[in-house]
């Protein structure tokens, strides 16, 4: 029974524990959870062409069909800007801002050849769209290369890179005049042919899924930094605390009476070490003693009786009491711990061999 309610004890607040961080856990990804979005079928959302004509290019984007699951497009860039563009942009059917905080774009696409399709996302500087006027900028792009099959996409717009600094430079623009991006403030993502192809060459590209899907990686990354951050902080507390309940000192100290006068002096030591180590053991019985010392049991019975005046069982109890007199002064265990970490097998044996011997209560002997 040594150690047995610090164990108990343990076992409950570590249940506790966990059951605080899964609680925990279970509301933080229920308030950051995220409904997917099918951005083909969404009345909330608006799927255009765009093209270098904002900036005064000649590129083209013509939606060649659409339904409710898939989207068929057409690419042309054209001479006119060093570096032409074409494709579509998705954005909210008001113009307001979006946020794609802890969101993933899921996209199969299909395309007639090899090539690189560049993704960016925007955000407004006025707030409000308008076709016909530039009023945002790209914020954040990515480049995928695309087979000449379906391809299957899932882009985490956290892997996503700043604009290039001649993007800048070519729209004489300063990096530090555009807003910092902010996930909650995006104006539109785009999805067209990367400059750099032949030009006046038409590219068909059909789009079966679109959605923006939830993307957790980020918040269960923070919440498994939290969850073991709470468990070593747990474990480390409890870790001192059992040092310091062992730090004070439960050696038994016999009153003279118990004074040993064999001439055995070895023998003697080695009893009281036995008895002293083990005194916790509800099981320990003179055999364990005399198989320890390899004496003859009879041997064990006899030099307590003349040394002490007492049977094996009764110098026991004795010891038993005298740690759990230490534990009653220098402990915050209750009676019921100190019983059972002191051998008794239960508070009322405890109890009752403490009052026979020193006349008092444990209760009154605490206070």
């Amino acid at each position: 029974m040594k150690e047995y309610f610090y164990k108990k004890r343990f076992r409950i607040q570590f249940i506790a524990v966990i059951t605080f961080l899964l609680i925990s856990c279970f509301a933080a990804f229920l308030v950051e959870r995220k409904e997917t979005i099918n951005l083909l079928d969404s009345k909330e959302y608006i799927i255009e062409p765009f093209s270098d004509v904002w900036d005064g290019g000649y590129s083209e984007t013509k939606i060649i069909s659409r339904t409710n699951n898939a989207l068929t497009f057409s690419c042309c860039l054209k001479k006119g800007l060093m570096y032409p563009y074409a494709g579509i942009h998705i954005r909210k059917t008001d113009s307001t801002f979006f946020s794609l905080k802890n969101y993933t774009l899921k996209m199969h696409l299909y395309s007639q050849e090899k090539q690189r399709l560049a993704i960016r996302i925007y955000n407004f500087n006025k707030g409000i769209h308008d076709s016909t006027v530039r009023n945002s900028f790209p914020l954040y792009h990515n480049i995928y290369i695309v087979e000449k099959a379906e391809n299957k996409l899932k882009i985490a717009f956290d892997s996503f890179t700043t604009i290039p600094e001649w993007w800048y430079a070519n729209n004489h623009i300063a990096e530090s005049d555009i807003k910092s991006w902010d996930k909650d403030s995006v104006g539109y993502i785009s999805v067209f042919s990367d400059p750099g192809f032949i030009i006046n060459k038409e590219r068909v590209f059909k789009i079966t899924q679109l959605e923006l899907a939830g993307d957790y990686s980020s918040l269960y990354r923070v919440l498994a930094l939290f969850v073991s951050t709470v468990l070593i902080v747990f474990i480390g507390i409890h870790s001192i605390l059992y040092q310091k309940q062992k730090r004070i000192q439960l050696t038994v100290k016999y009153s003279e009476d118990f004074d040993f006068e064999t001439k055995d002096e070895d023998l003697k030591s080695q009893i009281h070490a036995f008895i002293s180590e083990n005194y916790a053991n509800s099981e320990l019985k003179a055999s364990d003693l005399a198989n320890q010392l390899h004496v003859p049991e009879y041997k064990i019975g006899e030099i307590l009786k003349e040394n002490v005046g007492m049977t094996f069982k009764s110098f026991l109890n004795h010891t038993r009491v005298e740690a759990a007199k230490l534990y009653l002064k220098n402990s915050s265990y209750s009676i019921s711990e100190i019983a059972y970490k002191t051998g008794f097998n239960s508070p009322s044996s405890f109890n009752r061999v403490f009052k026979e011997i020193v006349k008092q209560a444990p209760g009154e002997f605490k206070n």
